[in-house]
C-alpha cells in the first residue's frame, strides 16, 4: 500500500511540475514579441495601408510611399502596397516607378482590374513621351485597358481607355472613329453619364465643338445637383477659350460644392487667362494651395506657376520670380515654370 501510495504521489508531484512548467511558458510567451507571420501581422499590415490610403488622399505622396514600403519591409511581397507605390508613380508622373510597381501587384494578383489599369496608365505616360518607342507603349496601353475589361467588364476607366486609343492612335496601328463608336455604345450602355462624356471626347477629338459642348451639357443635365457632371464642361470652355462661359460653370460647382478643389483651380485660370480680375485668380490660387484634406490635380507645382503668371501680370516681379522658384522646388522638371523663369531673369537682370 505505501508503494502504492508513494507511486501515486511521484506521479501526482510530476504532474504539478509539468503543470507549474507549462504556465510559466504561457507567461512567458505573452511578454515574447510576436514571431513572423502571427496573427498581429496582418493588423499591423492593415493599419499601415489605412493610413497610406489616407495619405495619398491628402496629397502626401512622400508619406504614403513611406508607409508602403513600411507594409513591404513587414510582408515582403504585399501586393496592395505594391499597388500603392505604383500609384505614388502616377501622382509624381514617375512612369518607370508606376511600370515597375503595377507589374509586381498584377505578378501577385493577375485577376485585379484596378491594377492593369494602373499599369496601363503607367505605359500611356510612356508613350506620350514619344520616339521610336511611342507606338509599341500605345499598344500595350490597349492591351492592358483590355486585361482590365477582362477581369471587370464594368470598369468604365478601362473602356475609356480603349476608346482614347481608338481616337488617338492612327489607322496602322489599330485606331479608327469606327471602333471609336462601338466603344462609346458599350460604355453608354454601362453609364448613361459615362457614354455621354465618352462621346464629347470622340467630338472633342473631331473639332466638333458644337457637338462635344452637347455631349457635355446632356451628361451634366443628368444630375444638376452633382458637381462633377459640370467640371468637364468648364475644362472644355476653358480650353476653346470661352473663359467667361467657363467663369460661370466654375462659380455653379462651387455653389453646390465651396470646397471643390477643381473648381476652385479652374476660376482662378479662367479670371487669369480673361484677365479681367487678377485678385480673383491670386485669390483662388492661394486657396488651392493652401487648402489640405483633398487630392489635387493639378499639382501644387502648377498652381504656383499659375499665382507667377498673375504676379507678373499686374508687374510684381518679384513675387513672380518667388512662385516659380516655389514650383521648380516642388517639381523641377517643370517646364512651364523654368522657361517663364528664364525670360524673367534675361529680362530683368536686376532681379537677381
Amino acid at each position: 500500500m505505501a508503494t502504492a501510495i508513494a507511486a501515486c504521489a511521484g506521479r501526482a508531484h510530476a504532474s504539478s511540475r509539468a503543470a507549474a512548467l507549462t504556465a510559466l511558458l504561457v507567461l512567458a510567451a505573452s511578454f515574447a514579441p510576436a514571431p513572423p507571420g502571427s496573427c498581429e501581422e496582418p493588423a499591423q499590415v492593415d493599419s499601415l495601408l489605412a493610413r497610406a490610403e489616407r495619405a495619398l488622399d491628402a496629397g502626401d505622396a512622400d508619406l504614403a510611399e513611406g508607409l508602403f514600403e513600411d507594409v513591404l519591409s513587414i510582408s515582403k511581397g504585399e501586393h496592395r502596397a505594391e499597388h500603392g507605390l505604383a500609384v505614388v508613380g502616377l501622382v509624381r508622373d514617375d512612369f518607370e516607378a508606376v511600370i515597375e510597381h503595377a507589374r509586381k501587384a498584377i505578378k501577385r494578383d493577375k485577376k485585379n482590374s484596378e491594377y492593369h489599369m494602373t499599369l496601363a496608365r503607367g505605359y500611356g505616360m510612356k508613350a506620350m513621351e514619344g520616339g521610336l518607342a511611342s507606338a509599341f507603349y500605345a499598344g500595350k496601353y490597349k492591351g492592358e485597358c483590355e486585361l482590365a475589361i477582362e477581369c471587370d467588364p464594368r470598369n468604365i476607366d478601362a473602356h475609356m481607355g480603349v476608346l482614347q486609343f481608338y481616337v488617338m492612335a492612327p489607322g496602322f496601328l489599330g485606331g479608327g472613329l469606327d471602333k471609336a463608336e462601338e466603344t462609346v455604345a458599350t460604355i453608354a450602355a454601362l453609364d448613361p453619364f459615362a457614354g455621354h462624356q465618352a462621346w464629347a471626347f470622340v467630338a472633342r477629338q473631331s473639332d466638333d465643338l458644337e457637338g462635344a459642348e452637347a455631349a457635355y451639357l446632356t451628361a451634366a443635365r443628368i444630375d444638376t445637383l452633382d458637381p462633377e457632371g459640370w467640371q468637364p464642361l468648364g475644362m472644355f470652355y476653358i480650353e476653346v477659350s470661352r473663359y467667361e462661359d467657363a467663369i460661370a460653370v466654375a462659380e455653379r460647382v462651387l455653389r453646390l460644392d465651396p470646397d471643390e478643389p477643381g473648381a476652385v483651380y479652374q476660376l482662378a485660370k479662367a479670371h487669369l487667362l480673361l484677365g479681367d480680375d487678377l485678385r480673383a485668380a491670386e485669390a483662388g490660387f492661394l486657396r488651392y494651395i493652401e487648402s489640405d484634406g483633398r487630392p489635387r490635380r493639378p499639382s501644387l507645382a502648377s498652381a504656383h506657376w499659375r499665382l507667377g503668371m498673375v504676379y507678373e501680370k499686374g508687374g510684381d516681379r518679384v513675387s513672380a520670380r518667388r512662385e516659380w522658384e516655389r514650383a521648380l522646388g516642388l517639381e523641377p522638371e517643370h517646364e512651364e515654370a523654368a522657361a517663364d523663369l528664364d525670360t524673367l531673369r534675361a529680362e530683368h537682370p536686376e532681379l537677381w
